[in-house]
């Protein structure tokens, strides 16, 4: 490489730098005190750049969430993908993706609660980055379906968007207490779910009535609707 190239690579490499920098920073601040905790000033102070410097990568602080956050889903969705391909077995490749599920939880529960939690700070991007991973498990699904192991009556869209919805919410109810209920039950419990359904083989028939018996005689519930 002669010296003018390098002349001009350098302020490139000088920009990604600083772009990283503000990446790491925010991702160091947004977990600790949330998306509307932090200031754009303070994560340009906490990436030891000028205020100016930071509106020269990003238009604000919703921008730069947004990167972090598909940096991570981007991350998680190789972390799913590698995991489904160390196996052909469908129950294998199932619990292998849930482990890695439950394992990106654990690394990044403030970022988890931010965008799936109960305060939905960020419930927008949290739309989108469902969306993004959806498209990747519902291609995965037409290739299974194309090799026959999609069960009949199965649309690969419709599962999709019902699988990609139940993982946000268990990972966003596990990721507020782990210890309520212990990690592999987690992963057995998601596992089967997907694999075979949440009922006893042959449990197919009449529902039983579960209402109470002053339901039953048609008297009206004294339990006042929840405000």
């Amino acid at each position: 490489m002669n010296v003018s190239s390098e002349a001009r690579t350098a302020p490139a490499r000088s920009r990604t730098e600083t772009r990283r920098r503000l990446v790491d920073a925010a991702t160091n601040l947004f977990a600790k005190h949330g998306l509307h905790g932090v200031t754009s000033h303070e994560i340009a102070r906490a990436a030891g750049v000028a205020a100016g410097t930071f509106y020269l990568h990003f238009q604000d602080k919703e921008a730069l969430f947004r990167e972090v956050v598909f940096e991570a889903a981007l991350k998680l969705r190789g972390r799913m993908e590698r995991a489904g391909a160390a196996s052909s077995d469908p129950g294998v490749v199932v619990r292998a993706r849930a482990r890695e599920l439950l394992a990106f939880a654990e690394e990044n529960r403030s970022l988890v609660q931010i965008l799936f939690g109960r305060n939905h700070e960020a419930a927008g991007v949290g739309v989108d980055v469902l969306e993004f991973l959806a498209e990747e498990i519902e291609r995965n699904l037409r290739a299974r379906g194309s090799a026959g192991l999609l069960a009949p009556g199965v649309d690969p869209a419709v599962a999709a968007q019902a699988l990609v919805g139940m993982r946000a919410r268990i990972v966003a109810w596990w990721a507020e207490e782990p210890g309520r209920i212990p990690r592999e039950a987690v992963i057995e419990s998601l596992s089967r779910i997907q694999v075979s359904g949440i009922y006893c083989p042959g449990a197919a028939g009449p529902a039983p009535d579960l209402r109470s018996p002053r339901t039953r005689r048609g008297e009206p519930s004294r339990k006042e609707p929840p405000r």
